[in-house]
């Protein structure tokens, strides 16, 4: 019998495939990227038409040893990792480092892990594309380079464990921008007028759209003197002057790419773009199900709208069951992707078998699971649904050169939004308030009974939370739907911006290092010039260009500032005109790779007094203390666990105590941030 061995990236995913295969095949895990970069040096010779020097992961020598024996005994080896540029380019390694010759190589390209689509794909493997792989090494090329030559002059010049990177740069200045726009936000008061008004049918509640012969926009007063002169109105008789109605069409949504996806996780179920990917990776790579173990979603790494014919087939087939056949739209609906660089060949996400209804395997999947799969079955189904039919009801009020407005909407045609509970159930409390409207007779009298005004101020720009940040990202052409989950992880780990109450938040060092970046290296933080890179990384994939033609294009221009910022960077200390409590020299503003921090100007031999900061702006003061070990004074620090003591004399006295607990201590290494 044939021996044939399968390499997929994920043991889950392993697990899944091997259920749809035959005992012929041996199906094993690369568990991820087996080869990278080197990590103490460039790995990328710039003078050598940029070749990259690729070496086995040393954690996984081991793995690569069980790969290379299982791979001696076999026929044939099926490369079946994700079908992206990553996917490949972890494709192209394996086929390296195990010498595996073109003609024992097979390429099997899949976008859902079920039986159907597991077995046509091995039925039709492929070439490994290594136009793909190439742009899978430009990128991990570019990204070396920028981080590599600009990070240490950002440790030299500001602080240690600070990082730039091609698309976290500028995710990192659109955060600055906006921070500094809620700064210089200044507010404005204004006012909303509101009157009850006696009908025949009943009272109205309506809002004030016009005072002193002048239109209200967005029924916001700003002019007080309104308020005393609309408070002699009370007891007037006003005319009902228009009664409308409009109706209005509502499109469904489109079935959900990378970025939509978490952004609406984010938005409705609160998940950051972390665990959306994580949950939608199990959701892809498979679940048991008492039917057998299945992936419930189809590949959730696109910027793809498009959807399978046979997918939408099956759609309407289960729309028409359970809503009727006027939900169904007469034409099949078609979305268009708007990103020029768009893989049609993926799909959007959807649920690989519309039939798997959440409430029915709700038992076999965890509550993050659950959430996920609920939302996506349901935008997928709302996406193959017909438009729902909105009607608006418009009263107008007026007497002399004043007037106010009612306005309330129900739904006249449900259509995908039957989908929503919640939507519907809003539109039932209107349709009472509707239906007394639509009684009103234009030119019939309504007396202005009760007047409530309410102060307001403009709000500033909202914070970015991820949502919003990566709806910013994917317009701007920053990034892929593969990077969106490590461009934000990156700012969260390196603390240039916190997460709160689902709000990113700006911290001190992140502004900084952003500032600095765009003064020196403005090529790295430009959206427009990171967008044509990633453009450029897309034509490598479509063959329009060479690698060494983009590396060398970009290096040419990139070199030129690297140089001038080598010395023209500023280092980023000041002596302050605050004194030193211990020894009374001026305290020295610094930087370390956890924020700002105060140090004494006597140097740390002679006296080593810090201040600290936290996040809410206090600080964090030192208490003289003696290391219960060698006597020497303690020096407070900061980790990326919380503020420690950590004897001066380290590393010949390791003793800590940790801040606040003064009286314990314990022996280990500080993790020193500065």
């Amino acid at each position: 019998m044939k021996k044939h061995l399968v390499i997929v990236e994920s043991p889950t995913k392993a697990k899944t495939i091997k259920n749809f295969l035959s005992a012929e095949y041996t199906i094993m895990s690369s568990m991820g990227h087996i080869r990278d970069l080197p990590k103490k040096v460039l790995g990328v010779d710039i003078k050598n038409g940029f070749k990259s020097s690729y070496g086995v992961i040393p954690a996984k020598k081991k793995l690569v040893a069980k790969l290379k024996e299982a791979y001696k005994d076999c026929d044939l080896v099926y490369l079946a990792t994700d079908g992206d540029r990553e996917g490949e380019g972890i494709a192209w390694h394996v086929k390296e480092i195990l010498h595996i010759p073109d003609d024992k190589t097979r390429r099997t390209v899949f976008h859902e892990i079920t039986s159907e689509a597991i077995k046509q794909a091995f039925k039709k493997p492929v070439k490994l594309n290594m136009d793909l792989v190439k742009a899978y090494r430009v990128r991990r090329a570019l990204d070396r380079i920028v981080g590599y030559k600009i990070s240490p002059i950002l440790w030299k010049k500001i602080a240690s464990g600070l990082s730039a990177g091609r698309v976290q740069s500028p995710a990192l200045k659109l955060i600055v921008e906006r921070e500094k726009e809620i700064r210089a936000f200044e507010p404005v008061t204004y006012w909303k007028v509101a009157g009850d008004f006696k009908t025949s049918g009943g009272t109205l509640r309506a809002d004030l759209v016009k005072a002193k012969g002048e239109a209200i926009k967005d029924e916001r007063v700003s002019d007080e003197s309104i308020l005393k002169d609309i408070e002699k109105l009370k007891g007037a008789d006003f005319s009902v002057k228009k009664n409308d109605i409009t109706e209005k069409k509502i499109s469904p949504p489109h079935p959900f790419t990378t970025s939509t996806l978490q952004q609406q996780a984010n938005t409705v179920l609160g998940f950051s773009s972390r665990r959306t990917m994580i949950v939608a990776q199990q959701l892809y790579e498979g679940i048991d199900l008492p039917e057998g173990r299945t992936g419930l979603i189809t590949y959730m790494r696109t910027d793809s709208v498009a959807v399978a014919k046979q997918a939408q087939a099956e759609a309407r087939k289960l729309i028409e069951s359970r809503y009727g056949k006027s939900f169904l739209p007469a034409k099949i609906p078609v979305y268009k992707t708007k990103s020029a660089h768009s893989q049609e060949a993926h799909e959007a996400i959807r649920p690989v078998k519309v039939d798997i209804i959440p409430e029915n395997i709700e038992d076999n999947l965890s509550p993050e699971q659950f959430k996920l799969y609920h939302l996506i079955w349901q935008r997928f189904m709302a996406s193959q649904m017909n438009q729902a039919l909105s009607v608006t009801h418009s009263v107008r009020l007026e007497k002399d050169s004043y007037a106010f407005k009612a306005v309330t909407s129900v739904l006249k045609d449900d259509g995908f939004l039957a989908l929503y509970s919640e939507r519907i159930s809003a539109d039932r409390e209107a349709r009472g308030l509707f239906e007394f409207m639509e009684k009103l007779a234009v030119a019939s009298s309504a007396l202005l009974k009760e007047i409530e005004t309410s102060e307001h101020q403009t709000l500033p720009p909202p914070h970015y939370n991820e949502a919003s940040l990566v709806k910013t990202l994917e317009a701007k052409g920053i990034g892929r739907p593969s990077t969106y989950v490590s461009i934000i992880e990156t700012l969260l780990r390196r603390k240039y911006v916190v997460r709160n109450k689902r709000q990113l938040l700006l911290q001190d060092i992140g502004e900084v290092v952003s500032d600095v970046l765009e003064k020196h290296f403005p090529l790295i933080t430009d959206y427009e010039f990171t967008s044509k890179l990633e453009s450029m990384l897309d034509d490598v994939a479509d063959a329009k260009i060479g690698e060494k033609e983009v590396l060398e294009n970009f290096y040419k221009e990139f070199e030129v500032l690297l140089e001038k910022a080598k010395t023209d960077m500023e280092t980023l200390k000041k002596v302050t005109d605050r004194k030193c409590p211990w020894c009374g020299t001026n305290l020295v503003e610094k930087y370390s790779a956890n924020g700002k921090f105060l140090y004494c100007g006597a140097g740390y031999k002679a006296c080593v007094y810090r201040v600290y900061f936290t996040e809410d702006g206090g600080e964090l003061l030192p208490e003289k203390k003696f290391c219960p070990k060698c006597a020497k004074t303690m020096v407070l620090r900061v980790a990326r666990r919380g503020p420690f003591y950590a004897c001066s004399g380290f590393p010949s006295c390791k003793s800590i105590i940790p801040y606040g607990e003064e009286k314990k201590h314990a022996e280990s290494e500080p993790n020193e941030s500065d």
